[in-house]
């Protein structure tokens, strides 16, 4: 997320950076797919509302990042949103991941019965797409057309649940960083979007 942030903070935003628990520097082991991240993401917006009071606040995730953010939405929300590669159903981002097409829904199935003992909660809880149309704020999602984990159709769903959403495909692209990949295509996405939803710090373009 650095070459985010200082995209960001060139275009004259203050950016905040941070690590989701079990990632980066943070502590931890569990990975909860989002769903328990969403509580780091809670606590980082309830941060930038206290150190940059009176602001609007944009997220900008990716993946799993992204559904922190939106899992994060109803306890605590942002103004804006940039979402990318975000899944619709953790039940079928993991069946595309499957080794074998045919069998893909059973292994998925099969691997996910894990989750209740594991991580306490369930495959039917870490669902995206219930929640995208409860935002309620500017939401722009990206996505690669190529991406391995998740399918054209679950992006459609997400744009379906989330109405009036944008959407950015990057032609070609996987599950990748969607910035490295096509950067003028990701600045000239973003940058208006922002601008257009978020108060002007003073500068051109933010």
């Amino acid at each position: 997320m650095v070459q985010r942030a200082k995209l960001l903070f060139d275009a004259g935003y203050s950016v905040v950076l941070f690590d989701l628990s079990g990632h980066g520097e943070s502590g931890g082991t569990a990975q909860g797919f989002g769903y328990t991240e969403g509580q780091d993401a809670s606590r980082i917006i309830a941060f930038a509302r206290q150190r940059f009071p009176g602001q609007k606040l944009g997220a900008v995730g990716s993946s799993l990042g992204a559904a922190a953010f939106v899992f994060a939405a109803q306890q605590a929300p942002a103004d804006a949103y940039v979402l990318e590669q975000l899944y619709a159903t953790l039940r079928e981002t993991t069946a595309w991941r499957m080794p074998f097409s045919f069998w893909r829904g059973f292994q998925a199935d099969v691997l996910l019965a894990q989750m209740p003992v594991r991580l306490g909660l369930s495959a039917d809880d870490v669902r995206p797409v219930d929640h995208l149309g409860k935002i309620g704020a500017p939401l722009m999602l990206m996505a690669g057309s190529i991406d391995p984990f998740i399918d054209r159709g679950q992006v459609l769903a997400l744009q379906s649940a989330a109405a009036g959403s944008e959407l950015v495909w990057f032609e070609g692209a996987g599950h990748v960083d969607l910035l490295r990949y096509d950067q003028p295509r990701y600045r000239d996405a973003v940058l208006p979007f922002l601008a257009a939803k978020l108060c002007r710090t003073g500068a051109d373009n933010g």
